[in-house]
């Protein structure tokens, strides 16, 4: 149950007070001097509430038994941000039904007084964030950082829940020679620091 309360052991001489918001029994601190009053004043407080875990909740309820899935989410004291993306790539109309939904959630709790909602796709620039990317790009070079350091090139050969599997090709000369050699490169997701398509541009 939610609720709201008020700890006078936090009451200083000046009559300032610490203001308590308790939802589910997590304890928020709201601000000093803040009146506690039935009506507008309490949806504004409502707006500490809500975090990522929040808006990934919104999200998978809006895209359950969809093949669409969540990329990301961006937070910020003003700005909302949501990418998503699906096997055959993401549509203008699925985004636009994802934001109408998640405005029309947040639209009670005072969040869109500051917060702009932005809903669209993951650019072709932006770093993978989760499996169903990298499924995507499967036959795709990518350039790969790992936790060490290490940079590569490699073609994406398969991907799963738990990682990837590259083919880095490399050359060197030797006795005047350029000698190709292939090496295969078994990743976890916890060992990528980012990961990048490669974008060929090529110009008839």
């Amino acid at each position: 149950m939610n609720r709201l309360s008020r700890n006078k052991s936090d009451t200083n001489k000046n009559h300032n007070s610490i203001l308590y918001l308790i939802v589910e029994n997590k304890t928020y601190i709201c601000s000093e001097n803040t009146k506690i009053e039935r009506g507008p004043t309490v949806p504004s407080l409502l707006k500490i509430m809500i975090d990522k875990a929040k808006i990934q909740e919104l999200v998978q309820e809006h895209i359950a038994g969809t093949d669409q899935f969540l990329v990301d989410i961006k937070l910020s004291v003003n700005r909302l941000g949501v990418s998503i993306d699906k096997p055959t790539g993401i549509t203008l109309e699925e985004c636009t039904s994802l934001s109408r939904f998640i405005i029309d959630q947040l639209e009670p709790t005072g969040f869109l007084e500051t917060h702009e909602v932005e809903v669209g796709s993951p650019g072709m620039d932006s770093p993978l964030m989760v499996p169903q990317q990298y499924l995507r790009r499967i036959g795709r070079e990518l350039k790969v950082v790992t936790t060490e350091g290490r940079e590569m090139k490699a073609v994406l050969e398969s991907a799963d829940e738990n990682g990837i599997q590259l083919k880095e090709t490399t050359s060197r000369k030797e006795n005047k020679k350029k000698i190709i050699s292939e090496v295969t490169h078994q990743l976890t997701y916890g060992e990528i620091r980012e990961a990048k398509l490669v974008i060929n541009f090529k110009f008839k």
